[in-house]
C-alpha cells in the first residue's frame, strides 16, 4: 500500500514537472527559433504587455495540450507515453505557429503581427494568442478522443 502511495507520487511528480517543464521550454524555443521579432526576456524587462500576453497564452495553450496527452489513457509504457507527449506537443505547437502565420497573411494583410506585437500592439497579441488556445482545445479534442 505504501508502496503504491510513493509510485504514485513519484509518477505525479514527474509529469508535473515534465509537463510544466516542456510548456516552459517550447515557448523559449519559440522566443530564440521563430518569433526573432521580439525577445520574451527584453520585452518583460521593457513592460511591454502585447509580448507577455502573446506567450502567456502560447504557453497556456501548450499546456492544455500536454494535459490532455497526460489525461489521455496510456500505452502502459510511461517511455511511450512521455515520447506521445513531447510528439504531441511539438506537433501542435508547430500547427499553431504555421496557423499564426497564416493569420498574419490572410486574416490582417496590412498588419505584421510580430511588428505589431513587438510594438505593443495588445489586440494583435491577444489574436495572436487565441489563434494558439484555439488550436490546442481543439487538438485537446482529438487527443482524448
Amino acid at each position: 500500500m505504501v508502496d503504491q502511495i510513493i509510485e504514485s507520487a513519484c509518477l505525479t511528480l514527474l509529469w508535473l514537472v515534465m509537463g510544466i517543464g516542456l510548456s516552459m521550454l517550447l515557448v523559449k524555443l519559440y522566443d530564440i527559433v521563430v518569433f526573432k521579432k521580439f525577445d520574451l526576456q527584453e520585452a518583460i524587462e521593457e513592460n511591454n504587455s502585447a509580448v507577455a500576453i502573446f506567450f502567456s497564452l502560447m504557453m497556456f495553450g501548450i499546456g492544455l495540450v500536454v494535459a490532455a496527452t497526460i489525461i489521455s489513457p496510456g500505452t502502459g509504457s510511461l517511455v511511450d507515453d512521455l515520447v506521445l507527449t513531447i510528439g504531441w506537443s511539438a506537433g501542435v505547437s508547430l500547427v499553431a505557429t504555421f496557423l499564426f502565420f497564416v493569420c498574419d497573411l490572410l486574416l490582417v494583410p496590412k498588419i505584421k503581427l510580430q511588428e505589431a506585437i513587438s510594438d505593443g500592439n495588445i489586440a494583435a497579441s491577444v489574436l495572436s494568442g487565441v489563434v494558439y488556445v484555439t488550436v490546442s482545445v481543439v487538438a485537446m479534442a482529438v487527443i482524448m478522443t
